[in-house]
């Protein structure tokens, strides 16, 4: 599990931009959907799921976040996890949110993190 403090400040600016005054930030953990476009950082908080990467613009040098997942849960219809036999072999899980009809994939969780933050999602929508 990661420490909001410790995100870099584009991803907790972002964060801090897409908060209401009453959330409040209960987990942050890295995902990775791929090795070339760098770590998704996942935030959950008292009222959503945030799913942000950080993308550079080429020949530029300049960078931007990119918000992937804007979900407030009472959205959220199911979670669920599965673990492909990639996913064993590296100790990592895949956490799925069905969403009105459509299911959004959180891929490469630490398994620890899956296991922690589908138990805090669980507990915040009951």
């Amino acid at each position: 599990m990661a420490q909001f403090e410790r995100l870099p400040s584009e991803i907790q600016k972002t964060v801090k931009a897409h908060l209401l005054a009453d959330e409040e930030i209960k987990m942050c953990f890295l995902a990775s959907s791929s090795v070339s476009l760098g770590p998704d950082y996942v935030i959950i908080t008292s009222k959503r799921i945030l799913v942000l990467n950080i993308r550079s613009l080429g020949s530029l040098n300049t960078s931007y976040v990119n918000v992937i997942c804007d979900v407030p849960l009472v959205h959220i219809a199911e979670i669920d996890i599965a673990r492909s036999i990639r996913n064993k072999l590296f100790g990592q899980t895949n956490i799925g949110i069905q969403i009105d009809g459509y299911k959004y994939l959180i891929s490469n969780v630490s398994n620890k993190d899956a296991k922690q933050a589908v138990e805090l999602l669980s507990f915040l929508l009951t």
